[in-house]
C-alpha cells in the first residue's frame, strides 16, 4: 500500500478468510497450503511490524507494556498505537515489503502471458545486455527465468504511481538503496549495472535489507528445482542490492523455504496413495518436524555456512579481511539464541540484511522453545505464531521488514491454515491480493503438472554449481564508468530520521 487518493479508492470486497477459487471449495493439496502460508505470512508479519517501525524497545515497553504476570499481552492488531510515521498507511495493512514481493508476483505472471503467437525473446539473467529476436510460437512457458527488465519496469512504475487499481499516488516507504537505483537515468535499460555502479559508488558498504524483504516468492515458483529457484533469487537481489551480503542472505533464505515446499510436495503425493488417520496431530508434528530439521541443518549440517563461504572467497571485488569478516557475521547472526544478540533496535545498523536474516530464524528458534515448554499453555500454530511475531516487533527497529521476512518463513511452515484468521480479516486489500494469488498458484500448478520443473536439490555437493557468472566480475568488468551520477530525489517520500537503511 502507498500514498493514496482517498477521494479515488476503487472499492474492493471485504477480507475474506477463504481464498475464491482456491481454498472456498476443495481442500487444497498440503503443499499450497504452505505456499498461501509464506504470502500471507508475509503480510501479517509485515503490517503488525509496522506498529513499532523505528522504535526503540524502552520506546515500545512505555507504549505497551507488559502485566506483571507472566500472562501474554500482545500489541493490538490492528489498532496499535499510531505516530506520524505509521499512520500513513491504513490500520491493518501491510506496507512496501509485501508491495514489492507483489511485484515480484507480477512479473513472473507477466512472463506467463508474454509468449503468444508473436514473441520477443530478451536474455534477462545479467541485464547487463540485452539481445532480442522474434519468432511465431505457440503459447510456452518453458523459460522460467526471473525477468530483469520487467521486474525492473515493475518496480519503477510502483515507485512513481504505487498500484492503480488501489487509487496510489506512489510507492510509499522507499528506502536509499532501492532508490538510489530506481531513480538513475539508466535503470530501465540495464538495472543491474545501476546497482552495481551504486554499490561502487558508496565504497561496498550497502548490505540493507530491502532485497531480503521481497524475496520470499521467490521460493515458490518452480520449488522443485532449486537451481532455478537461487538462480532467480540471485538475479533479483543483484537488481537493486549488489553486496554479496544481501545476495548470501537472500539465497539461504529462499533455499530453506523451496526446501519447505519440497519436501511438502512430496508428502502430498504420499498422502494420496495412503489413507490419512490422525490429520490434526500428524499436521502438528509435521510443522515441529519442519522446524526442528532446520535448525539441525544450520547448526549441524553446514550447508549454509558451506554456500556463505563459498560466496565471499569467490567474489573477486571483496578484500580477504571483508571475506572473513562477513562470514563470521552470517554464523553470528545465524546461531543468535536470543533477541539481545541481534540489538535489532540499534539506531546504526537497523536496516543490515544480517539482522534481518538472523531475526527470522531466531523467530522460529523461539517457536519451538515455547512449543516445547510446559508452561505454554496454548500450543496452536495461529497463537504460537502471534507470540513470536509480537516479541519479535517489541524488539523494535526495522520491525516491519523483520516482521516481513520471519512471517513469511514461519508461514511457510504452518501454513495458511494456522495463520490466525483475526488478523487475516483485517488486511484492507486482502481480497485484491487474493485474486493474484489464485493466478500465481495455478501457474505454479501448472507448470509442475505440464513437467516443465526439473527437479534439482541444492546440497553439500553441488551447492557451487549454479549459474555464477557474477563472481567473475571485477570493480571494472563489466564497467559502470559511464554512468550518470545519482540524483538526490532517491528518498522524497521517508524523512531522514525514518530511513530504514543504514549499513
Amino acid at each position: 500500500m502507498s500514498f493514496q487518493n482517498k477521494d479515488n479508492i476503487i472499492k474492493f470486497e471485504k477480507p475474506n478468510y477463504e481464498i475464491k477459487g482456491l481454498t472456498d471449495n476443495k481442500k487444497i493439496k498440503r503443499y499450497v497450503n504452505n505456499i498461501l502460508g509464506m504470502i500471507y505470512g508475509n503480510c501479517l508479519g509485515d503490517a503488525y511490524g509496522l506498529s513499532t517501525e523505528f522504535l526503540n524497545k524502552e520506546t515500545i515497553k512505555e507504549l505497551y507494556p507488559l502485566p506483571p504476570s507472566k500472562k501474554d499481552q500482545f500489541i493490538d492488531f490492528p489498532d496499535y498505537i499510531t505516530n506520524k510515521h505509521n499512520s500513513r498507511w491504513d490500520k491493518g495493512d501491510w506496507t512496501d515489503d509485501t508491495d514489492q514481493m507483489i511485484l515480484i508476483m507480477q512479473s513472473f505472471l507477466k512472463n506467463k502471458t508474454t509468449s503468444t503467437s508473436t514473441s520477443t525473446s530478451t536474455s534477462t539473467s545479467t541485464s547487463t545486455s540485452t539481445s532480442t529476436s522474434t519468432s511465431t510460437t505457440t503459447t510456452d512457458f518453458n523459460d522460467n527465468r526471473f525477468n530483469c527488465l520487467e521486474f525492473a519496469k515493475l518496480l519503477k512504475d510502483w515507485v512513481e504511481n504505487g498500484f492503480k487499481e488501489l487509487s496510489d499516488q506512489c510507492g510509499m516507504g522507499l528506502g536509499q538503496t532501492v532508490g538510489r537505483v530506481v531513480f538513475n537515468d539508466r535503470f530501465l535499460e540495464i538495472p543491474t549495472l545501476v546497482s552495481k555502479y551504486v554499490w561502487l559508488d558508496f565504497n561496498k558498504s550497502m548490505a540493507a535489507n530491502g532485497s531480503l524483504m521481497r524475496t520470499s516468492i521467490i521460493s515458490a515458483m518452480d520449488f522443485l528445482n532449486q537451481k532455478t529457484v537461487l538462480e532467480n533469487t540471485i538475479d533479483c537481489c543483484r537488481i537493486t542490492h549488489y553486496d554479496s551480503r544481501c545476495i548470501v542472505s537472500c539465497i539461504v533464505f529462499t533455499h530453506i523455504i523451496s526446501t519447505i515446499f519440497k519436501n511438502q510436495y512430496n508428502d502430498s503425493n504420499q498422502e494420496e496413495k495412503e489413507e490419512e488417520e490422525e490429520e490434526e496431530e500428524e499436521e502438528e508434528y509435521n510443522h515441529i518436524k519442519i522446524i526442528e530439521d532446520l535448525i539441525k541443518q544450520i547448526d549441524q549440517n553446514g550447508l549454509y555456512e558451506n554456500i556463505a563461504e563459498f560466496h565471499f572467497n569467490s567474489n573477486k571485488m571483496i578484500d580477504q579481511d571483508k571475506k572473513e569478516d562477513y562470514l563470521k557475521q552470517f554464523n553470528t547472526h545465524m546461531r543468535a539464541k536470543e533477541w539481545v544478540d541481534l540489538e535489532l533496535d540499534d539506531s546504526s545498523s537497523i536496516g543490515y540484511v544480517y539482522k534481518c536474516l538472523g531475526s527470522s530464524i531466531l523467530t522460529i528458534r523461539k517457536y519451538l522453545q515455547y512449543y516445547k515448554d510446559k508452561k505454554t499453555k496454548d500450543k496452536t500454530p495461529s497463537y504460537l505464531f502471534r507470540k513470536v511475531l509480537d516479541e519479535l516487533v517489541r524488539e523494535g527497529g526495522d520491525s516491519d521488514t523483520n516482521g516481513a521476512v520471519a512471517g513469511a518463513l514461519l508461514g511457510s511452515i504452518i501454513g495458511y491454515s494456522n495463520l490466525p484468521k483475526d488478523m487475516l480479516l483485517e488486511m484492507p486489500n486482502k481480497s485484491w491480493l487474493d485474486v493474484q494469488v489464485v493466478d500465481f498458484i495455478n501457474l505454479v500448478n501448472s507448470r509442475i503438472k505440464n513437467s516443465k520443473v526439473k527437479p534439482f536439490t541444492i546440497d553439500n555437493k553441488n551447492y557451487n554449481k549454479l549459474n555464477l557468472s557474477y563472481l567473475d566480475e571485477t570493480d571494472s568488468n563489466p564497467s559502470t564508468d559511464f554512468l550518470k551520477p545519482i540524483s538526490n530525489k532517491s528518498n522524497s517520500n521517508k524523512s531522514d530520521d525514518q530511513n530504514c537503511i543504514i549499513q
